[in-house]
């Protein structure tokens, strides 16, 4: 190889290294307070200030999790001490959470654990559990027992018996005097129009409370434990925003700074995504 095309060469490696995280992704990001655009780089360096990052999920697509993926790999590189709060296993589950981070227990036996606890394919998850057992970070099942949940979404918390509620975590609660029920009103008014005036939409809210409430009850939980870890939470949009579990987790008496990240979802398009809700939203490019 001549020496001008060596030299080319290494410029081109130079200029690959250089480029932001984000442009190398394909992302676009958002900061949603004055419609900035910003690298990856930025938005990790916010992260690593932040005691909890919410990055938040449509379940089955790919592109999101690779997102989570990407902002745990960045910020293990900066030696904080770190955990992974899931929405995709409950909390009663969380021994065999445990066994298969500390490499206890096998893939193949954990993946109808996974299954029992969550609906959508293993394989989108895989790479982010993986992640966290190679290098020993810690993974907090967050979610409350999925037939309490759906309980409450057919009849109600009041449905709930006194045992049931025993098996919610500590100071679980469903009031729904909370900026989320709001945000939930505007977001799927339309899907329970015909019954908004009636009881089936106030359960499903008391539900969708009853989650958020349980999963701050978690991660306040495993601070008490670990008060100087960093967590990541890996959770559906409606759960990751900041009027959800952070608002609980406040209302809870948590002082937390929250720094919460949005996949750009169409309730959010056309400048919808507010501040009090939304930190950063990421556009992905059309497969």
């Amino acid at each position: 190889m001549t020496m001008p095309k060596t030299i080319a060469l290494i410029f081109v490696i130079l200029c690959t290294l250089t480029l932001p995280l984000s442009a190398r992704a394909g992302q676009t990001i958002t900061r949603v307070s004055d419609r900035q655009s910003v690298t990856l780089q930025q938005l990790i360096a916010k992260a690593e200030a932040a005691d909890l990052v919410l990055i938040g999920e449509v379940h089955d697509q790919a592109p999101h999790h690779e997102l989570q993926l990407e902002v745990i790999r960045e910020l293990k590189t900066r030696k904080q001490p770190l955990a992974i709060g899931v929405e995709v296993m409950q909390s009663d589950c969380q021994k065999e959470l445990d066994a298969f981070v500390a490499g206890t227990m096998s893939e193949a036996d954990f993946r109808p654990v996974f299954a029992r606890n969550w609906s959508y394919d293993w394989r989108l998850y895989r790479d982010i559990f993986l992640f966290a057992r190679e290098n020993k970070i810690p993974m907090i099942a967050l979610n409350v027992p999925k037939e309490l949940v759906i309980k409450v979404s057919r009849g109600g918390y009041a449905s709930l018996t006194p045992e049931e509620r025993k098996n919610l975590p500590e100071g679980t609660m469903c009031d729904l005097n909370n900026p989320h029920t709001e945000f939930l009103k505007q977001s799927f008014g339309e899907v329970f129009k015909h019954v908004a005036k009636g009881r089936v939409f106030e359960y499903f809210c008391e539900a969708q409370t009853v989650r958020n409430s349980g999963m701050a009850m978690n991660i306040n939980r495993y601070l008490k434990k670990e008060p100087k870890t960093k967590i990541v939470v890996l959770a559906g949009v409606w759960h990751a925003v900041k009027n959800a579990v952070p608002e609980q987790l406040s209302r809870n008496g948590a002082k937390l700074s929250t720094l919460a990240v949005m996949p750009e979802i169409k309730e959010f398009t056309g400048g919808k995504a507010s501040p009090d809700a939304v930190d950063y939203l990421v556009s992905f490019p059309s497969p």
